[in-house]
């Protein structure tokens, strides 16, 4: 066989990254260190935005999954208590009104931020 120890073996990963970055391409200036701070500050705001923008979808959902299932679990239970003859208008249909108030809300708020 010839000398092949220069080449990888199979499933190898291959050599280690360098430890530090390549230089810039031959004829331009080396970035100064508050170009790049500026640019590594840029890049974990723009993280930043998109965690919380993320983080807030998520909450917004739950929001509205929570103020839906109240929606529901007042109306059920207004409309038992209306059967019964107990009063219904007060309390459940009042929590009905204000979940489904804010659940409007809600919805128009996630509609505009789309836009």
């Amino acid at each position: 066989m010839g000398d092949d120890r220069d080449e990888p073996l199979e499933g190898d990963i291959g050599p280690s990254a360098p430890a530090s970055r390549p230089g810039p391409p031959a004829g331009a200036a080396a970035p100064s260190a508050a170009e790049e701070s500026r640019r590594h500050e840029a890049e974990r705001e723009e993280r930043r935005r998109h965690a919380n923008a993320v983080s807030g979808r998520i909450a917004a959902v739950i929001a509205a999954l929570l103020l839906a299932f109240l929606i529901y679990d007042s109306v059920t239970t207004a409309v038992e208590a209306h059967g019964r003859g107990d009063d219904w208008i007060h309390p459940p249909a009042v929590i009905a009104a204000v979940c489904s108030l804010a659940l409007v809300t809600l919805l128009a708020w996630a509609v505009r931020r789309v836009k």
